[in-house]
């Protein structure tokens, strides 16, 4: 069913904050993730609150969040999330960010030890809305899911990178270049809307034991497919990663820099699960000393949008065009909301006696 974008944050901030979430806290996290549903990507939306409230019972992840400045110098700073939730410490790497960059220029930021950031290309979005240009390279310790180029075993997480580039049109409205993909040839949440959903798989999404090719979800959560949090370690298989070998050596990259560099660990080894985050945070009007990239910018992505298309009714797009159509149409239509992760999560307002909105709980 379609439901408007407030009521399903209201719904999702009770629920977080009745699960032990401060308040505002609470509410960060059911933004983030109803604006991943409302931008095209369900994936790291709503699909995730069953598990973020499994991670909150076994105690994989703090609901008040808590984290340590393990050094400070000048533009760089290196976090440790304590294993809080990612969508609070990503606002705090955020406003972090736009501090130093203001009396520095740039930022490199290290976090460590966060829960699930979700989307990374939100934060992406934040700090283009502030005029700042970014890069941001992430992995997931404790979740080897993926094969790496060649391979048939699970050795890597899906490993995603997101950069920023600013755009404003005369109208004010925001118009930014935001690349935002996993090094996966899918996300695992994309397999976890599948399964729930039954919306198709490419047919090389993942790799079973056998090294063949397989669109199946069982084919990595195995026998955990049918339970309410399916285990994406669960299955004898893997999932791929995208472009062969250039897809795979970004997700070895992206292993190297937010999990080895930053102390949040890599997966080499049996680990806690937990997101790894490099950021580079920089303000481009700083660094163009000739006052012409806001012009070439223009001038670039109007070549883009204006070349020649395959086919006449799809025409080029630029990095971060779907997500605003599809805000738009979510703004007023509202977001299509699965029956199956409905009825989870009636299931979990029943048990913390949060009230179900209308229409759900008609």
């Amino acid at each position: 069913m379609l439901v408007q974008q407030t009521i399903l944050e209201d719904w999702l901030s009770q629920l977080f904050a009745v699960a032990g979430c401060p308040g505002e806290e609470a509410r960060l996290i059911a933004i983030h993730l109803v604006d991943a549903d409302a931008s095209g990507h369900p994936s790291h939306g709503i699909v995730r609150v069953p598990r973020y409230m499994d991670y909150i019972k076994q105690q994989k992840v703090r609901p008040v969040c808590a984290y340590t400045t393990l050094m400070s110098s000048g533009s760089l700073r290196l976090f440790d999330g304590q294993y809080s939730f990612g969508q609070v410490l990503g606002h705090h790497v955020v406003r972090e960010a736009c501090e130093i960059v203001q009396s520095e220029g740039l930022a490199l930021i290290g976090l460590r030890h966060a829960g699930h950031l979700g989307r990374i290309g939100g934060w992406a979005e934040l700090l283009a809305d502030q005029g700042l240009i970014s890069l941001h390279f992430v992995n997931v310790a404790g979740s080897r899911i993926v094969a790496p180029f060649g391979g048939r075993e699970a050795q890597l997480s899906t490993a995603p990178i997101a950069i920023g580039v600013p755009r404003f049109l005369d109208s004010g409205e925001s118009d930014h270049f935001i690349l935002d993909f996993a090094t996966s040839r899918v996300a695992e949440g994309k397999i976890l809307v599948s399964l729930k959903t039954g919306t198709p798989l490419p047919p090389d999404a993942m790799v079973d034991e056998t090294g063949a090719d397989s669109d199946h979800p069982v084919t990595i959560y195995g026998e955990t497919a049918t339970s309410g949090v399916p285990n994406p370690r669960g299955g004898t298989g893997a999932i791929q990663t995208f472009g062969e070998h250039k897809g795979s050596g970004l997700g070895l990259a992206c292993e190297l820099l937010a999990g080895a560099l930053t102390g949040s660990g890599t997966n080499a080894y049996e680990r806690p699960f937990c997101n790894g985050m490099l950021s580079i945070v920089f303000d481009p009007a700083k660094f163009d000393q000739g006052n012409g990239m806001r012009q070439e910018v223009e001038d670039f992505v109007t070549a883009i949008r204006n070349s020649a298309p395959r086919h006449q009714d799809q025409p080029v797009l630029m990095p971060g065009d779907p997500e605003r159509t599809r805000r738009r149409a979510a703004k007023m239509n509202g977001i299509e909301l699965g029956q199956s992760i409905c009825d989870q999560l009636i299931e979990i307002s029943t048990e913390l006696s949060v009230t179900i909105p209308n229409p759900l709980g008609s």
